[in-house]
């Protein structure tokens, strides 16, 4: 990774130019931008596309926040018994707008949409750039205020659609935008990222084409399926199979139409950060990126401790389908994620995705420990761990689009063509489970690739976006695996302090 390092350096000029707020204000709404001072120099715009970036790896957001909301209520995991209520509330469904967690993801995603604003609004406006690096910054600008508004929206609805900097407190209230405006913005926004970014691949932690167009893929897939479903606020979407279409063609750019990413034929290499940090070709297309020696937690994430049991330092093999594979320490961690029954036994017992990506046991001085799912210390993923961590800081990236997760972006839209076929079955092939039964229909094609999206992506934050797009939150958390869901279930409810704070919410 080129060093500006995403180890997000604030100096106190970036700070104190990006932070300053308006005389009129006491409290600053989510970061206020003091243009007058700053944006006059091509340094000014580099500094504040890594000011924009920044707010990805914090701990309220992409280091454990997101996978807090995301992860919870699905059938993935579950809390210690000492976590924090909004925990609670979110895993049994029954979410409150004074829910803790609800209000932080809520604050670090309108931060975000802000940083996103200041690069969007002033960057073009700086003399003296080269006009590549200048589309190139407002370009990942656009990305990012995307990626900040889809994960809103796929979460609350309707929320306020900020699209400028806030320079005044009068810009405060807004009054919630329609999920149809949200989502005209959402494509608008990738489009133009599309068209400035173009490059394949900058650098790690930075958004690149073949970014843009996973992300729209995602995006028109969701619109898709949730027409099709006829999930909860999509009405206004006319024709599923337009949006199946525009997901296949963005899909299509990424699977077939660049060399920077690729399929990643062993599973634990996905995860290795020695290899997906340094190697030429990886499968993480775009991440949310973290350095150990960094100087503070979202510089460096601690991510992996909520995953790890708290019993003792733990000793696995790299690879267990190689009896003289090398072994790694992995230390141990918090416990605080635990890996539900539901999601472990839905694996096919010989599907390397549950005997290579989930530690089920572990080595301490010799001795070997068999973890139970049904206990305080049960398998966890290993897709979140750093053999190398200094203490509590770890280099594990979160990952927010890999090249799996959009091979199989391509084969829902696809359908049950040969296309769709091929693409599904390269990442069964990989988990060692055999092809996909021949012959299918177009619906039972791609709950199939559903199914699999939640085995390939299990515990990386799409699960519950995909039972709600898919309008199956009832049908599987409720019927499949005995859950009770009270609200919150396509929607989340609205942060009570947003209300308040915010009169044209009411």
């Amino acid at each position: 990774m080129k060093k500006y390092r995403f180890n997000y350096i604030f100096s106190g000029i970036l700070a104190a130019a990006l932070l300053a707020g308006c005389s009129k204000m006491t409290e600053q709404p989510y970061g206020m931008i003091n243009s007058q001072t700053y944006y006059k120099t091509p340094d000014d715009a580099r500094a504040a596309i890594i000011y924009a970036y920044s707010i990805l790896p914090e701990v309220g957001y992409y280091s454990r926040g997101y996978y807090i909301t995301t992860e919870l209520p699905t059938e993935n995991l579950t809390q210690k018994g000492d976590a924090g209520v909004g925990n609670f509330e979110l895993d049994e469904l029954r979410t409150t707008s004074t829910n803790p967690d609800l209000d932080n993801i809520w604050t670090y995603a309108y931060r975000g949409v802000a940083r996103a604003n200041a690069v969007i609004a002033h960057v073009p406006e700086i003399p003296g750039m080269v006009e590549a690096e200048r589309n190139q910054i407002t370009g990942e600008g656009y990305f990012l205020r995307a990626l900040h508004f889809f994960n809103l929206v796929r979460m609350f609805g309707e929320v306020p659609l900020r699209t400028t900097t806030i320079d005044d407190a009068s810009q405060i209230p807004m009054a919630r935008s329609s999920i149809k405006e949200i989502y005209d913005l959402i494509i608008s926004d990738l489009k133009a990222a599309d068209s400035l970014i173009t490059q394949q691949r900058i650098s790690e932690g930075r958004a690149n084409r073949p970014a843009a167009e996973g992300l729209l893929a995602k995006v028109y897939l969701h619109l898709a399926s949730s027409k099709a479903s006829g999930s909860p606020g999509y009405e206004f979407v006319a024709n599923a199979d337009d949006m199946y279409a525009q997901a296949k063609l963005y899909a299509d750019k990424v699977v077939n139409g660049q060399t920077a990413f690729a399929f990643t034929p062993s599973l634990p290499d996905i995860f290795n950060i020695d290899i997906y940090k340094k190697a030429a070709v990886t499968e993480h297309i775009f991440d949310a990126a973290v350095d150990r020696s960094g100087d503070r937690e979202g510089s460096f994430s601690k991510l992996p401790n909520m995953f790890l049991p708290a019993d003792r330092p733990m000793t696995i093999p790299y690879n267990q389908l190689k009896p003289d594979s090398a072994t790694i320490d992995i230390g141990q961690g918090w416990g605080h994620f635990r890996t539900e029954p539901g999601i472990y036994f839905s694996y096919a017992d010989n599907d390397r995705r549950k005997t290579q990506l989930i530690v089920s046991s572990y080595t301490n001085n010799g001795q070997t420990y068999q973890l139970d799912i049904t206990s305080s210390s049960r398998p966890f993923t290993r897709k979140f761990i750093d053999p190398e961590r200094i203490g509590d800081a770890s280099s594990a990236n979160s990952p927010i689009i890999r090249y799996s997760d959009i091979l199989l972006v391509y084969a829902e839209a696809c359908g049950p063509t040969a296309e769709g076929y091929a693409a599904i079955n390269k990442i069964r092939a990989r988990a060692a489970i055999g092809d996909l039964q021949p012959g299918l229909g177009v619906a039972a094609f791609r709950n199939a690739v559903i199914q699999e999206r939640a085995w390939e992506l299990a515990f990386e934050g799409n699960r519950l976006f995909d039972l709600r797009r898919t309008n199956t939150m009832e049908k599987v958390l409720v019927q499949q695996y005995g859950k009770t869901i009270t609200s919150g279930a396509y929607f989340f409810p609205v942060p009570q302090r947003e209300i308040d704070t915010n009169p044209l919410m009411k």
